[in-house]
């Protein structure tokens, strides 16, 4: 499955156009609330969402005494670059 999401965003970003970046998207959340954001936003929302899950999951691992990884993005820029 995330070998499948991973190439499913590569396909869609190596195919979108720099002018449909800041299209506008009107569409409604699961409580049925609309909304109007650019698919640059979607897209910045959807990078840094999983963080912030990412610190939740590490403030209930510290509240439960146990040591949590590092979640900082420069860590794994780092570890993939072999530096």
């Amino acid at each position: 499955m995330t070998e499948r999401n991973h190439e499913d965003y590569t396909a869609y970003l190596a195919g979108l156009a720099p002018a449909e970046r800041d299209r506008v998207l009107h569409y409604a959340n699961q409580a049925g609330q609309p909304f109007d954001n650019s698919v640059r936003d979607i897209l910045t929302h959807v990078a840094l969402h999983g963080q912030y899950h990412r610190g939740q999951i590490n403030a209930m691992l510290r509240a439960d005494g146990i040591e949590p990884v590092n979640v900082d993005f420069i860590i794994f820029a780092r570890s993939i670059d072999g530096a």
